[in-house]
């Protein structure tokens, strides 16, 4: 069921060398006890402290196909219960510092994560995601608003919504492309460069573009009034790539406050399908639900 109320994340399905994970909103992504140096502070809590998915997944080690994750999930492990010299990754292994992570989401979304089952899985996944092999689909509930994205260029697409909302409830299929630009506390926010203004732009922004592809609109009167269901599917991702674009066109995610959506006891975004990609064919997916269908049959 989509925007499902679990707190605890759940092993969805292990399959094609890799298991994906439900994460919950609210949960980090990464590991968030880097800051706890020592043994002993490491001591003084145990992994289930730590509300980010490599910690859950290395405190349900048990729960794994003997494999290189669970090897390296069970050093996590041992790192917890006093072992931090003998067991602590290199910064340059992604496999062990990651537990085989293959691509982050937001803390506020929630959604389907990926963990290889070995490197060589890790590796050719990456390079598969590197070459826009990889699809992920999210579902979002969003709203019309007319709040301006910070640092924009052109600062707000807005006047173009209806267009897109008419295009989308018709079936079509509407891309948006951008660079981005970080601002606000430690970068932490992005803005919008439209590629025309590329060259206007008198602040740092990315060297490449990054595109979303809205589909499959439907007007809803949940979880408030005036939502809008849309299904978003990004092929390279950049931080808050989906919630930029989508406040740059004036229709931002419901309980997305640092965007401009109204607020909501939660972020109403979530990654429902990831799949592997052959040219126009699917050799590979998992899923958490259908995405929009789901909601339609609720």
């Amino acid at each position: 069921m989509p925007f499902s109320e679990q707190k605890e994340p759940s092993i969805i399905t292990i399959a094609h060398g890799a298991i994906a994970v439900f994460k919950p909103a609210g949960w980090h992504s990464v590991f968030q006890g880097v800051e706890l140096k020592s043994p002993r502070a490491l001591n003084e809590r145990s992994a289930a402290d730590f509300e980010d998915m490599v910690s859950w997944l290395s405190s349900h080690a048990d729960l794994l196909p003997a494999s290189e994750l669970k090897d390296a999930a069970k050093a996590w492990q041992a790192r917890f219960a006093g072992l931090q010299a003998q067991v602590q990754p290199k910064a340059a292994d992604r496999f062990l510092s990651e537990l085989g992570m293959l691509y982050r989401l937001d803390r506020e979304t929630s959604g389907i994560m990926l963990f290889a089952l070995d490197r060589a899985t890790m590796e050719s996944m990456r390079a598969a995601q590197n070459a826009f092999m990889l699809k992920k689909r999210y579902i979002l509930m969003s709203e019309a608003s007319d709040i301006e994205l910070a640092g924009s260029l052109p600062r707000s697409r807005s006047a173009e919504r209806e267009v897109l909302l008419s295009a989308l409830y018709e079936g079509n299929t509407m891309p948006i492309v951008s660079y981005f630009r970080s601002y606000g506390p430690r970068g932490g926010l992005v803005s919008c460069i439209e590629p025309s203004f590329r060259l206007k732009a008198k602040k740092k922004i990315t060297k490449d573009r990054y595109q979303t592809d809205l589909s499959a609109a439907k007007p809803m009167q949940w979880p408030a009034a005036g939502a809008i269901c849309i299904e978003a599917e990004i092929r390279k991702g950049f931080r808050h790539q989906i919630r930029a674009h989508c406040a740059w066109l004036g229709l931002p995610i419901i309980g997305d406050l640092q965007y401009g959506g109204g607020s909501s006891k939660r972020l109403w975004l979530e990654a429902f399908s990831v799949s592997l990609m052959d040219g126009r064919q699917c050799v590979a997916e998992w899923k958490l639900h259908d995405g929009p269908t789901a909601i339609l049959q609720q």
